[in-house]
């Protein structure tokens, strides 16, 4: 599997894996023009902070170092499986780094979801230092979190593993908010 950032003409398979998960696990689903709204926010920077994981055959890619980081060569990428969202938000008392995505349901329990996680925490630890300073100064938390399904039993189990604990409170229907402080 392999991780790549969004690019221009992937709003259709977004919406194709969102919608197969949102029968799977019980959430509203999106439309097309539901994603063309969310991207087209500027704060968002959609080529950014969306990213996307392909199925990709590793033994397809000969040409990677020796952390494993390959990059995918042209006509050998997979189909995507999955996807996250990193959303900056600020609230009070605290900066949010928000996860919000999916895997499609034949593909969970592989690591997608992991990978897409650790690939966004990574993400936000490189981002971070841009106000770290300021939000010690004010004593605001930076916060990493991800809304993941509530109905799937493998949730909170994928939260352990990136240390996210659960956070009681609203969130959007049939999802839960898991959280760490960085």
């Amino acid at each position: 599997m392999r991780i790549r950032r969004y690019r221009p003409g992937d709003i259709p398979t977004l919406a194709h894996i969102q919608q197969r998960a949102a029968e799977a696990d019980g959430v509203s689903p999106l439309s097309e023009a539901d994603f063309e709204q969310w991207f087209s926010q500027p704060e968002l920077q959609a080529e950014s902070n969306v990213f996307l994981i392909t199925d990709d055959d590793d033994d397809l890619n000969e040409w990677g170092n020796e952390w494993g980081q390959a990059g995918t060569l042209d006509g050998l990428e997979g189909e995507a499986v999955g996807y996250t969202v990193l959303q900056l938000r600020r609230s009070h008392h605290a900066y949010h780094f928000l996860c919000e995505g999916t895997v499609l349901p034949e593909h969970r329990r592989r690591g997608a979801g992991y990978s897409l996680l650790i690939s966004a925490l990574n993400n936000v630890r490189m981002r971070i230092f841009e106000f770290e300073f300021e939000a010690r100064q004010q004593e605001h938390a930076i916060y990493f979190e991800a809304l993941l399904p509530a109905n799937d039993p493998a949730s909170p189990n994928l939260a352990a593993l990136c240390e996210l604990a659960p956070v009681d409170g609203q969130t959007l229907p049939g999802m839960r908010l898991y959280r760490c402080e960085l």
